[in-house]
């Protein structure tokens, strides 16, 4: 099943909120949405794996390319990646020491809008 993605703006930030699988087959969407989202002018960007339930290299590297382009331009991403067991792979890549990861949402608006 496709992960069912939201976009929305909160105050100045941009929220994209992931449900689901991100995989191989579906990566590729959600590389098209943050580019298109960068490109037409967000600046900081969180996206929200609260009710995702798989992720694999390739949604990590969608995740990645966005915060490059992000930080290319002077803005930020922000991760809100609960405790759950697909964000463990955060940890087992070494992510959670590049990405900005927050426990809930309210914790990364927070800091986005610091």
């Amino acid at each position: 099943m496709e992960p069912v993605t939201t976009i929305e703006q909160v105050g100045e930030t941009h929220v994209v909120t992931l449900r689901g699988e991100v995989d191989a087959y579906s990566a590729p969407s959600l590389r098209l949405d943050l580019r298109s989202l960068i490109d037409t002018g967000a600046s900081v960007v969180v996206i929200d794996l609260s009710a995702v339930t798989f992720l694999d290299s390739s949604a990590l590297g969608a995740l990645v390319g966005a915060l490059r382009r992000l930080r290319d331009q002077g803005g930020g991403l922000l991760i809100v990646e609960p405790e759950t067991a697909a964000a463990r792979i955060f940890g087992l890549t070494g992510l959670d020491t590049v990405l900005d990861l927050y426990p809930t949402r309210a914790a990364a608006l927070s800091a986005a809008s610091a």
